[in-house]
């Protein structure tokens, strides 16, 4: 009963601690990742609550990066570790340069989605610096 017990709380530690960050800022970035590999060690990944955690970090991936860079302990992607892995590699997931096709279909969707927007957003945002960058450029005395 212990094991079971166990198991069913870190799929849910795993979900508040994704709350807890994503929706009020506290909490610790790598925690989160090193719970969902916890999670996939222990063959949690079917779990509601596993499912709609991982579902609002890729909604919010790029929030979830811009914490963990400013936090103690900022965490590149570990290439290290299989692309399957998606946890490991959020600045890939964040950047668009993820494989979608190793992403099960539930976040698949959100992420090719997103993955559309996000590229649109950083094409403005290449303008925007770029067209800034000649106003100031031809704005000199």
């Amino acid at each position: 009963m212990g094991d079971v017990e166990r198991k069913l709380d870190t799929d849910y530690v795993y979900f508040a601690e994704v709350e807890l960050l994503l929706n009020y800022g506290v909490g610790y970035p790598d925690l989160i990742i090193k719970l969902r590999e916890k999670v996939h060690q222990e063959g949690l990944e079917e779990s509601v609550y596993v499912k709609k955690a991982d579902r609002k970090l890729f909604q919010n991936v790029h929030r979830f990066i811009e914490l963990l860079d400013g936090s103690d302990e900022p965490m590149e992607d570990d290439e290290s570790q299989p692309i399957q892995k998606w946890w490991w590699h959020l600045h890939k997931v964040a950047r668009g340069k993820y494989p979608s096709l190793m992403l099960k279909e539930y976040l698949r969707d959100i992420y090719r989605k997103r993955r559309k927007y996000w590229k649109e957003k950083e094409v403005c945002s290449v303008k925007s610096s770029y067209n800034g960058g000649l106003r100031n450029i031809y704005s000199l005395p």
